[in-house]
């Protein structure tokens, strides 16, 4: 039996039930009034954590940015050798399509819902997007060899994030994993 003490907060109500409609439904389409009903929170104990509904894809947004880089940190701490670490990466991305909940990316889910390049959702996802092509880019760099030019290893490294995210894009699209084991393929080849 749970006690008061085992009860998440509010506002970890809200934030549960966010993740979930968000990446489901999407943000346009989930309104305020059912995540207060779903998330079983007062309206005025909504409203005192998410001034806004763009307050709170903000926060959405972060937390789902903070899991996901743990995850990578989680799988790069796996592997001694860079390029390792580097195809471990597709490997959890083909696990993640397989998934029967996939529905993609979540935070370019939101980007599509922004028109606007300088809301700040979109501003805040581009962000994110930049740490994944630098932590990316900063992994393939480390398995080059220190013969390669600095302008090839930096084209090798973007090409990498590209299909990193194509394939992604594609296992979604496809409800397959094909394109995530081409990149990987891609990506070894590459880097040999």
């Amino acid at each position: 039996m749970k006690t008061s003490i085992d009860r998440p907060t509010p506002k970890e109500r809200i934030l549960t039930t966010v993740n979930r409609l968000f990446y489901e439904q999407g943000y346009l389409a989930t309104g305020i009034n059912q995540i207060i009903t779903e998330a079983q929170v007062a309206k005025a104990s909504f409203y005192q954590y998410f001034p806004s509904k763009e307050d709170l894809v903000l926060e959405y947004l972060t937390t789902y940015n903070t899991n996901f880089f743990k995850e990578l940190k989680l799988i790069e701490q796996q592997f001694d050798e860079p390029k390792a670490r580097i195809l471990a990466l597709f490997d959890s991305l083909a696990d993640f399509s397989l998934a029967a909940e996939c529905r993609g990316c979540a935070v370019m889910n939101i980007a599509v819902e922004f028109s606007d390049p300088h809301s700040k959702p979109r501003q805040l996802i581009i962000q994110y997007k930049q740490e994944l092509k630098t932590f990316i880019e900063q992994l393939v760099l480390q398995s080059m060899p220190d013969n390669n030019s600095p302008k090839l290893a930096r084209t090798k490294a973007t090409a990498v994030y590209l299909l990193y995210e194509a394939a992604l894009i594609e296992s979604r699209v496809h409800q397959d994993i094909w394109s995530v084991e081409t990149s990987k393929a891609i990506v070894n080849h590459l880097l040999s």
